[in-house]
């Protein structure tokens, strides 16, 4: 049975080589904080095993489960957070798998905020003028990276990505939005 404090101190040594390796490819992501990261599962059964055996570790917060595009998602709040030069990734997202579109399981996206981050409070989360301004600004500064902009439509909290092949964990997700998940 899958316990808690073991897959929490699994995540310890795998996000920061996670960031490491997009840092490698996205030199300009080192000073941005990591909002949280994302991890797949393969099935619905290990979805509903890992938000337990998280449920029930006292070093993580359940902050939401909801049903997003027709299936659940858990958001969990990591109180120590999962060190990285000097920042912390708080905020694991955990999405049961969408019928139809298979993942391996393991870390498949991190989301960056940008923006300044004192003004982080004074931001409503509902798509406007601020939030395109800021995923304008990131993608003009980056004309070289084939930017997906698809979810910056999105109303609440949209944003911008890439995917990246990253040799020890397959193809993954790079996503830029202006207020962290938690909020």
């Amino acid at each position: 049975r899958l316990n808690g404090k073991d897959f929490v101190s699994q995540l310890n040594v795998l996000i920061p080589q996670f960031l490491e390796a997009i840092e490698e490819k996205l030199t300009f992501v080192t000073n941005l904080e990591a909002d949280h990261v994302c991890w797949r599962t393969e099935t619905t059964e290990s979805y509903q095993g890992l938000v337990s055996a998280l449920k029930e570790f006292p070093e993580c917060d359940l902050l939401i489960e909801s049903q997003i595009g027709g299936r659940p998602i858990a958001t969990f709040e990591l109180k120590e957070g999962i060190p990285y030069k000097g920042r912390y990734v708080n905020v694991l997202e955990i999405p049961s798998p969408k019928a139809g579109s298979p993942y391996k399981e393991g870390l498949e996206h991190v989301e960056f905020v940008i923006g300044e981050s004192s003004d982080h409070h004074s931001y409503s989360p509902i798509n406007d003028t601020t939030h395109e301004a800021a995923l304008k600004k990131v993608m003009s500064d980056h004309p070289e990276i084939n930017w997906n902009t698809k979810a910056s439509s999105k109303e609440v909290n949209p944003d911008v990505s890439l995917k990246l092949e990253l040799s020890s964990f397959g193809t993954c997700s790079v996503k830029f939005h202006l207020l962290p998940l938690a909020k």
